[in-house]
């Protein structure tokens, strides 16, 4: 079963050779190139591609990410999902420049986005299309290719503070040539070409992603929006994901997916969910029941966890943390990625760390339980059990109660 995404990363060079940045590019098949007929659409791929299943930090290793918007996307509240300190938002030159498209830029670079200008060239159309944009912008990327005169382009717009990337440079001509008209940064070819990233999918089913986002738009009380995130393990993991990304949190903070929507808020988790609406490719009927099943056993597993958890101790923190730490026991086979490479995406209670990692702790003996269940595995079911001093009756009536809530 083919369930993949792809995603193409090249890097961009400063004047001594580093590595200054990156840029992600949008692909959807193994092949290295790709035409995009709704930049929407492109931008949300990418976005959740990099977040969701490759990582940021595997992509980037901690350099800014250019990635391509047009103005529909800056002008949609989806552009608050993305994390200003990790992003710089390549305006395409396809863009239709309003006065509202300048105001949002305006705005929006005041709350710390940064923006680039895509594939400048100096023609008086070109110049008159985009010149309200030189004061509110940060980079400008010229196509070296298609431009001989970039000392020139530069020299126009020293004025405007502006870092200029020399872009196409495919040989060592253009390479020389853009050194010695000002350029700082610099992309192409002859430097690096793109590398394609593959990775297995397992998208969340659409169907969700607009109930919950209809409850989020009728002010559906919290407890409505946890019953839908405690059924998928996929919005769980990368909702951790997100908030990472995001917030300044210690590593131990997070103990349920509760504290997680609290944390994030209504209105930041209604623009993540559209973002991702944006993104969804339609599943086939094998890629939606490979992901019924995946979300079922999670859900079953983090149930019954619960409940063993409320048998053993009194308390709701805890009985939290084990149903967290059963839908995150499925991350592995749903991002086909270690725990340890998972656990530096996202910020989740250290108990809960150690218990999918180490598989030790009280929530270690929980999962490990679990999945005994799972297999049917008798030897290690009762050698669990006698150090819960749990009696087999009383796991009897756990899982018949896991089941029930199914």
């Amino acid at each position: 079963m083919e369930l993949s995404i792809y995603l193409a990363r090249q890097p961009i060079y400063d004047l001594k050779g580093n590595i200054a940045a990156y840029e992600l590019l949008y692909r959807n098949t193994e092949k290295n190139s790709t035409s995009v007929n709704n930049h929407m659409h492109a931008t949300a791929r990418v976005l959740v591609n990099a977040l969701n299943y490759i990582g940021l930090n595997n992509l980037t290793k901690g350099h800014i990410a250019f990635i391509k918007v047009d103005h529909t996307t800056i002008l949609d509240d989806i552009i608050y999902s993305i994390a200003p300190s990790h992003f710089v938002l390549e305006i395409l030159e396809s863009s239709v420049i309003s006065s509202e498209l300048l105001k949002r830029i305006e705005y929006l670079h005041t709350k710390g986005y940064r923006f680039a200008l895509n594939h400048f060239h100096d023609s008086p159309e070109f110049i008159l299309q985009f010149q309200s944009l030189f004061d509110a912008i940060d980079y400008v990327k010229i196509d070296i290719s298609e431009t001989d005169g970039a000392d020139a382009i530069i020299t126009k717009l020293k004025e405007h503070n502006l870092t200029f990337i020399a872009e196409k440079i495919e040989d060592e001509t253009h390479y020389e040539n853009s050194k010695k008209a000002g350029c700082e940064l610099f992309q192409g070819y002859h430097l690096a070409k793109p590398i394609l990233f593959k990775k297995e999918r397992v998208d969340p089913d659409s169907s969700l992603l607009i109930e919950l986002i209809y409850l989020l738009r009728t002010n559906a009380p919290l407890d409505e929006l946890l019953e839908k995130f405690n059924k998928s393990p996929y919005l769980t993991i990368t909702l951790l994901k997100f908030i990472h990304l995001h917030e300044g949190l210690k590593q131990d903070t997070l103990a349920s997916i509760e504290q997680a929507l609290i944390l994030i808020g209504r209105e930041r988790l209604g623009n993540w969910l559209e973002l991702m609406v944006y993104a969804y490719d339609k599943e086939s009927e094998e890629e939606a029941s490979f992901t019924k099943r995946l979300s079922e056993q999670a859900h079953q597993r983090a149930s019954l966890m619960e409940e063993l958890a409320r048998r053993t101790k009194s308390s709701d923190r805890f009985a939290h943390a084990a149903y967290m730490t059963g839908l995150l026991s499925m991350a592995e086979a749903m991002f086909q990625n270690g725990y340890t490479d998972i656990l530096k995406q996202i910020h989740v209670d250290k108990n809960i760390a150690d218990a999918l990692v180490k598989k030790n702790g009280e929530l270690g003996q929980l999962l490990g339980l679990a999945i005994a269940v799972e297999r049917n595995d008798i030897h290690t079911i009762n050698a669990i059990i006698g150090q819960l001093y749990i009696s087999q009756n009383e796991l009897n009536a756990c899982i018949l109660a896991s089941y029930r809530r199914n």
